[in-house]
């Protein structure tokens, strides 16, 4: 599922374990290469989601024997069975859990059946549990795997700083630009955002929403067929996906980061990532009033919160945003500095690699 280039599987975990180890990295690519010391092997991922899922896991199994690895650390829960066939053959395997992935399955409408694929789930995690090393991103679902007796780990998402200083922004300027980068789905209020702009031309106001990321399910018809989606047009503007750098030489001309997500029990519970990239760059934000979202941007000053899928609140607090230049020239400042002192991948860099010590000193 994941492209090479993944922000925490490439530039976060391999990058920083290639440092000390030789890595390879099997993922959906366009080529064989190095990069940051990393050999990226590509992947073919099936189109079909119903192939990915029957056979991806079985070709993942066979090319990652090639590379004869001394640790496998997987990153999909479509390759637990690939891992549980590494370890009948006496290989050590991480199985890296990036969301609530059971309680997630209720919130992705593709997935047909969803009672039984959540039984499913439950029963292969169950076995993953019992016969990996596991490591979590999110304090979140610690309970979840305590509850399964799991040998886990905690590795939060937080930014490498050194990434994303180059692009951080060095003033507060008088323009409108909205950001967002990551999935585009329904549920990060991409309409209601878009909606918001409508509204902001409405009353005067010239902002520009830019947006990077793949567009997923019918989100593209359902915007273009917008009643006011003409009037709108250009101020809306899609780069598709980018690469992590290329999409974040945009934020420096950009003026506020955008992170909504609709209230699901996953995104409730759990950290977005870009929370702490839009904070690394120095974008003010206006984010969910989740609490845990609360206890990062309020309590380090360095953006707004709003009521999600509330459009008119949405506009009113971009409205806010924009017209105190002095409020967003402090949240910059508070947000780089907070990364720097508190959520930096630094802290969690050493964990990663305390992980791989263990298991290595252990298979000796």
């Amino acid at each position: 599922m994941h492209y090479a280039l993944d922000t925490r599987i490439f530039y976060k975990m391999c990058s920083g374990l290639a440092e000390e180890y030789n890595v390879s990295l099997i993922a959906k690519h366009p080529r064989k290469e190095t990069l940051n010391k990393v050999n990226i092997i590509p992947f073919y991922v099936f189109k079909n989601r119903n192939n990915r899922v029957v056979f991806s896991w079985l070709l993942m199994f066979f090319k990652a024997l090639k590379t004869k690895a001394r640790i496998y650390h997987i990153h999909d829960p479509e390759l637990m069975p690939c891992g549980l066939l590494l370890k009948i053959l006496g290989k050590k395997v991480i199985y890296d859990v990036h969301e609530n992935i059971a309680e997630d399955i209720f919130d992705k409408p593709w997935i047909k059946h969803q009672k039984m694929a959540y039984r499913g789930f439950n029963l292969i995690e169950n076995l993953a549990a019992k016969n990996f090393k596991i490591i979590l991103a999110e304090k979140s679902y610690e309970k979840r795997y305590e509850k399964l007796n799991a040998n886990f780990t905690t590795i939060q998402n937080f930014c490498d700083i050194d990434f994303f200083t180059p692009y951080q922004k060095k003033e507060t300027n008088d323009s409108f630009n909205l950001f967002y980068i990551g999935i585009l789905l329904e549920n990060r209020s991409i309409l209601d955002i878009i909606e918001s702009v409508y509204q902001l031309k409405q009353k005067g106001y010239n902002p520009n929403f830019h947006i990077v990321g793949e567009l997923y399910s019918d989100l593209k018809n359902k915007i273009t067929n917008l009643s006011y989606f003409k009037e709108i047009k250009s101020n809306i503007h899609f780069y598709g996906r980018l690469p992590l750098d290329e999409g974040y030489k945009l934020s420096s001309k950009m003026d506020i980061g955008l992170c909504m997500i609709w209230p699901m029990k996953n995104s409730i519970e759990s950290y977005p990532t870009k929370i702490f990239e839009y904070m690394a760059v120095g974008l003010p934000i206006l984010t969910s009033n989740f609490e845990l979202y609360k206890s990062v941007v309020e309590t380090e000053n360095c953006g707004l919160c709003v009521t999600p899928k509330s459009t008119d609140l949405i506009t009113e607090k971009l409205i806010e945003l924009y017209e105190n230049k002095n409020m967003r020239e402090k949240m910059r400042k508070n947000g780089i500095l907070a990364v720097k002192n508190k959520y930096n991948w630094e802290s969690q860099k050493a964990l990663l690699m305390g992980v791989y010590s263990t298991i290595l000193e252990k298979g000796k």
